[in-house]
C-alpha cells in the first residue's frame, strides 16, 4: 500500500511537468508566404529578359511593367535607399480564364508581382513572389479545382526563374493570415441600353474617382480582350483588374529608413471587377493592406499607420463612388441575375 501511494504521488508530482513542457515547446504552426531567390550578382538584366521575353514560353504575361521604381523614388524625394526595384505584374490567362467562371475572386491576384529589390546597402538581389496557396487563402477560395490548378501553373515559373537567373529559392514561412482579408463591394447600376459604352463610362469615372485622391493605376487588364475569351468568358459581359498604387505609401513602405521592398510582394493591389450576363450590378473586390503588414509582422510604428490609413480610405473611396461593402464570399454561388 505505501509503495502504491509513492507511485502515485510521484506520477501527480512529474505529470504536470510533463504537460508544461509540452505546451513550451510546441513548435509554432508556419506556412510558406513566399519563395525568394537570391543572387551576389546583379541578375537585374537577366530578370527584365525573363520577363521581356521568356515568361510568355509558358503562359505568364506582363502587360504593364513597372521597371526601377527606385529611381522614381530618387526624383520625387530626393533620396532612395534602393538600388533596384522593379514589379512586373504577370498572370497566366489560360490558367486563370477558366477558373474566374468557377470563383472570380482569384483575380484577386491576377496579375500578382514577380518582385525585384536590393538595397543600397545589400550585396544581394532579391527576386520572388508570393506562395500561391497563401494568395488563395487571402482570397478566401476554397474550392479544390481552383486551388490545385492555379498552384500547379507556379510549377513551370519557378523552374523557369531557378534556371534563367541562376539562383536557388528559399521559402519564407507565415504564422497567421489577418482576420479580415478582403474589401469586397459591388455597384447596382440602371441595365444600358449598350453595356460595352457604359462600362467605359463606369470606367473613366472609377479611374478619376481614385486619380483625384493620390491613386495611380499602375496597370489595367481587360479578361474579356484575351484569347479565347469570347467563349471562355461568355457568361460575362465585363471582366477587368486594375493595378492600384499610391505613391506616398508605396515610398514610404517600400523606401526610406528602414525599406521594406519585400512587402513590394504584394503591389500593386490587384482590383478586380466584373459584370455577369443578365445582372445589372458590377462587383468586385481587392486584397487589403493589412495583409502586408501582419504576414511580415511589420513592426515599425510609422509603417502600420500608414498601412491603416489607406486600408479605411479605399473603403470610403468606393463608398463615395456608390459602392456597397459585401461579405468576402464567392459571389457566383449568392448571386441572382436582375
Amino acid at each position: 500500500m505505501t509503495k502504491l501511494i509513492k507511485k502515485s504521488c510521484l506520477l501527480l508530482t512529474v505529470l504536470p511537468l510533463a504537460l508544461f513542457a509540452t505546451e513550451v515547446s510546441a513548435p509554432t504552426k508556419t506556412k510558406d508566404l513566399a519563395i525568394f531567390y537570391t543572387s551576389p550578382a546583379n541578375i537585374e538584366a537577366k530578370y527584365n529578359k525573363l520577363v521581356d521575353e521568356k515568361l510568355q514560353d509558358i503562359g505568364f504575361n506582363c502587360l504593364d511593367p513597372r521597371k526601377r521604381i527606385n529611381d522614381k523614388y530618387k526624383k520625387n524625394w530626393g533620396s532612395t535607399e534602393l538600388d533596384v526595384l522593379s514589379f512586373m505584374p504577370i498572370v497566366n490567362n489560360s490558367t486563370i480564364l477558366p477558373l474566374l467562371n468557377i470563383d472570380p475572386r482569384i483575380a484577386g491576384f491576377s496579375p500578382f508581382n514577380l518582385l525585384i529589390h536590393k538595397k543600397l546597402n545589400e550585396n544581394v538581389t532579391h527576386v520572388g513572389h508570393l506562395a500561391p496557396e497563401v494568395m488563395l487563402d487571402i482570397l478566401g477560395i476554397e474550392d479544390n479545382e481552383v486551388r490545385r490548378k492555379f498552384s500547379n501553373s507556379f510549377k513551370a515559373l519557378d523552374s523557369m526563374i531557378a534556371q534563367e537567373l541562376g539562383v536557388n529559392g528559399e521559402t519564407v514561412p507565415y504564422k497567421k493570415l489577418s482576420e479580415n482579408t478582403m474589401i469586397n463591394f459591388e455597384y447596382e447600376f440602371e441595365t444600358p441600353k449598350d453595356m460595352e459604352d457604359f462600362i467605359d463610362e463606369f470606367q473613366m469615372n472609377f479611374e478619376m474617382t481614385f486619380t483625384d485622391k493620390g491613386y495611380m493605376i499602375a496597370g489595367y487588364r481587360n479578361f474579356m480582350k484575351a484569347d479565347d475569351a469570347e467563349k471562355i468568358l461568355s457568361s460575362y459581359d465585363g471582366f477587368w483588374t486594375y493595378s492600384l498604387c499610391h505613391m506616398e505609401l508605396s515610398y514610404k513602405i517600400f523606401d526610406t529608413k528602414g525599406a521594406r521592398p519585400d512587402m513590394g510582394l504584394f503591389a500593386p493591389c490587384s482590383m478586380f471587377m466584373y459584370i455577369k450576363k443578365g445582372s445589372n450590378k458590377i462587383v468586385g473586390g481587392m486584397p487589403r493592406f493589412k495583409n502586408w503588414s501582419d504576414l511580415l509582422e511589420v513592426g515599425d510604428e510609422n509603417r502600420l499607420k500608414l498601412i491603416q490609413k489607406y486600408d479605411m480610405e479605399i473603403p470610403e473611396v468606393l463608398k463615395e463612388f456608390g459602392m456597397k461593402l459585401i461579405p468576402n464570399t464567392n459571389p457566383l454561388l449568392s448571386q441572382t441575375a436582375n
